[in-house]
């Protein structure tokens, strides 16, 4: 049984192949595969030159025989968080505060109004 990654055009062959065969004829009628080439490819090789396939791969993606870019989610590091110094609590406990008299004066405002 043969996959369909076995069966699959190598693209990095036929584009250096390309690259050296710029003005392909078929004299005999014999192909060799090369006018198979997507689009996207032969632009792509037209453009980078030298560069391409030659990209480095960075954190969450990786590069397909034909060039192209997968890209995945990258997860962050966990960490612990720490526990807050009594000065932040009470700062915590302050806002706190000063949250409960915000909506307790909205409330009694809404109240007097209606």
């Amino acid at each position: 049984m043969t996959y369909a990654a076995d069966s699959a055009l190598d693209f990095v062959s036929i584009a250096r192949e390309l690259g050296t065969n710029r003005g392909l004829t078929l004299k005999s009628g014999v192909s060799n595969g090369t006018e198979l080439t997507p689009t996207e490819v032969r632009v792509r090789m037209q453009r980078e030159g030298q560069n391409f396939l030659r990209r480095s791969t960075l954190n969450g993606t990786t590069i397909d025989r034909e060039g192209l870019a997968n890209n995945y989610a990258v997860e962050p590091a966990l960490y612990y968080a720490a526990f807050p110094s009594p000065e932040q609590a009470r700062q915590y406990a302050l806002q706190g505060a000063i949250a409960v008299l915000f909506i307790t004066v909205t409330l009694l405002t809404a109240f007097a109004v209606s």
